[in-house]
């Protein structure tokens, strides 16, 4: 892992204000990178994607902030991604503010595990936020327009929700997908609110493998 988390710090500007995303694969990037800016005497402040990660900044004394004129960078995790670097987010259930987060930067920097990479995304959970009123209508538009096959996310006390306070509801597609045309045709029905289709900013995807070998997939945005 020290390479990809190598990689990942050559992103960090001093002066900079960088996303940071959610997920297990960032919890454990955070000590690591909390080094590299305490042996660089970085000044660099961040802007979680979750209130999990807030926490876990503040945890390893990393300054966190909730606005930005310019964010150069947000590294985050993938639950799917492919080598064209379309990447689906969301199982955590964050995908609203990592979206929000991703939107404001300059591009987006992810870390994945290998097993992590598909060839397409039918038959792949897609999550989607959606609003809590109506939303069994929500979830019935869905089903009949896009002919999805949809599962409301459950927690610890009934439906989840959100740190925004929404639900999501996981849509499975199949089929060969255009998932551009998948993502506005959900955006575009009221009552969802973001989807867990990452199809813009997505400037590098560093995947690794257990026995800690890595490969960079990268394109221009």
């Amino acid at each position: 892992m020290k390479e990809v988390y190598d990689a990942l710090n050559a992103f960090l500007e001093d002066g900079s204000i960088v996303g940071m995303g959610s997920g297990s694969t960032i919890g454990g990037y955070i000590p690591y990178m909390k080094e590299h800016v305490d042996r660089h005497n970085l000044d660099i402040a961040f802007i979680p994607t979750s209130r999990k990660t807030e926490s876990q900044l503040k945890e390893h004394g990393l300054k966190v902030v909730h606005h930005a004129e310019q964010m150069p960078v947000t590294i985050d995790g993938a639950d799917q991604f492919d080598t064209s670097l379309m990447v689906v987010k969301g199982g955590g259930g964050s995908l609203l503010r990592e979206k929000q987060v991703g939107y404001f930067s300059d591009h987006i920097v992810i870390i994945a595990h290998q097993n992590k990479k598909v060839d397409d995304f039918s038959g792949i959970a897609v999550p989607v936020e959606i609003n809590a009123y109506l939303y069994e209508m929500t979830i019935g538009t869905i089903e009949k327009a896009l002919g999805a096959e949809t599962k409301m996310r459950m927690g610890p006390q009934g439906l989840f929700v959100t740190d925004n306070g929404n639900h999501i509801v996981d849509c499975t597609f199949n089929g060969p997908l255009d998932m551009d045309d998948i993502h506005n045709n959900l955006i575009a029905i009221p009552g969802v609110v973001e989807t867990g289709i990452f199809n813009r900013k997505v400037s590098h995807i560093y995947s690794f493998d257990d026995q800690g070998a890595h490969q960079e997939y990268k394109k221009d945005i």
